[in-house]
């Protein structure tokens, strides 16, 4: 019961449309989420988040495998459904110690050709301090609807989640590596396919701490895993330029 109520409370301080949807969450108002980013290739296959200029940051597991001309962006909408314009990428940055099988590193960057000339655009603050457990975060994403479904949402979902400090998640998920945070609401409601790379966003700072990274089958049981910004500040800040 708290946590719903803890849901229902940011859905009233967001002002979010209250049509459950993907997974547990929510439809999201169009205002809400500037920063957010849809990487696509030819559609939709992730999440990312527009950190500085042109720059995006996203996993580097949603696009280390893809040449960087059959990449675009769709920024400025919370519909995937929609006539704007997509933006080409012209550069691609995956941290050079990224390991597909261990999953360390997992950050990459996209540069737009061009600036996104849009009200509805705007950067993301990084966060700069540890993330401790119990900070109340909101994750956007337009993933899968379900557990092995094609079908994902037309609109920008909305999820609200708690975060685990790394401590308190590796303790919940063994062998987990450094460099990644959690969150967790309750179950039926957590990220799922297709929302990699998606921010997690800190309720009271409006800054990013997380990119989604992985979960578990999309269920709640567990928390989902999130790379932890603030560890890769550092790299982002280099070579966003």
């Amino acid at each position: 019961m708290a946590n719903k109520l803890f849901a229902l409370l940011f859905c009233a301080l967001l002002g979010i449309v209250t049509v459950e949807c993907i997974v547990g969450g929510h439809s999201s108002l169009p205002d809400a989420a500037p920063f957010v980013v849809s990487i696509q290739h030819p559609t939709h296959v992730c999440g990312g988040v527009l950190v500085k200029g042109t720059w995006v940051l996203t996993t580097a597991s949603c696009v280390n495998d893809k040449a960087v001309g059959d990449l675009k962006v769709l920024a400025g909408s919370h519909r995937l459904l929609t006539n704007m314009d997509r933006v080409a990428v012209s550069a691609k940055k995956v941290h050079a110690s990224y390991n597909p099988t261990s999953g360390i590193n997992n950050v990459a960057l996209l540069q737009l050709a061009k600036d996104v000339t849009s009200t509805r655009v705007a950067a993301v603050t990084l966060n700069d301090v540890a993330v401790t457990s119990g900070l109340p975060t909101v994750f956007y994403g337009w993933g899968s609807l379900r557990y092995g479904s094609p079908a994902r949402s037309n609109e920008l979902q909305t999820l609200f989640q708690k975060t685990l400090s790394a401590a308190d998640c590796g303790q919940k998920i063994a062998g987990l590596p450094t460099g990644f945070i959690c969150a967790q609401i309750q179950r039926g409601q957590a990220a799922c396919s297709k929302d990699e790379g998606g921010p997690l966003i800190a309720y009271g700072t409006k800054k990013l701490i997380g990119i989604y990274d992985h979960g578990t089958q999309c269920s709640g049981n567990a928390p989902d895993v999130f790379v932890d910004v603030r560890s890769f500040s550092a790299w982002i800040n280099a070579n966003a330029v």
